[in-house]
């Protein structure tokens, strides 16, 4: 059994480019960026940071996620119509094989957890 201990990590002044697939993009030209900053000793378990400037796009999502807003908004509609708009300070659940339709109105910058069933290698 390995030693348990911290890992901590600072959040990064600039994101690094996290291009949104083209064929997603629906409208504008949103330009996504982020950055995984820590990860359990399985890798099954990530998280770190996320932004993204105005535009319209489809997301979807290929492991379990959990979000914190920081900053701005988004407006997100799942592929049954209920729409849910998040603002600094929401949280957020998105499951494994949800498909959503993102529409960031100026900036959106959020905290994310993820698990996926596969190691996730950096």
């Amino acid at each position: 059994m390995s030693q348990l201990h911290i890992s901590a990590a600072h959040a990064p002044d600039e994101l690094p480019p996290m291009p949104i697939e083209p064929e997603w993009i629906q409208e504008g030209t949103p330009t996504a960026c982020g950055t995984v900053l820590n990860q359990s000793e399985d890798k099954l378990l990530s998280s770190g940071y996320w932004s993204c400037t105005a535009g319209k796009f489809k997301w979807e999502f290929v492991w379990d996620e959990f979000v914190t807003v920081l900053e701005g908004e988004a407006i997100i509609r799942e592929e049954n119509g209920d729409t849910h708009t998040l603002r600094a300070g929401d949280v957020a659940h998105f499951p494994r094989g949800l498909i959503t339709y993102w529409e960031v109105p100026r900036f959106i910058r959020k905290f994310f957890t993820q698990r996926t069933a596969e190691p996730f290698e950096l």
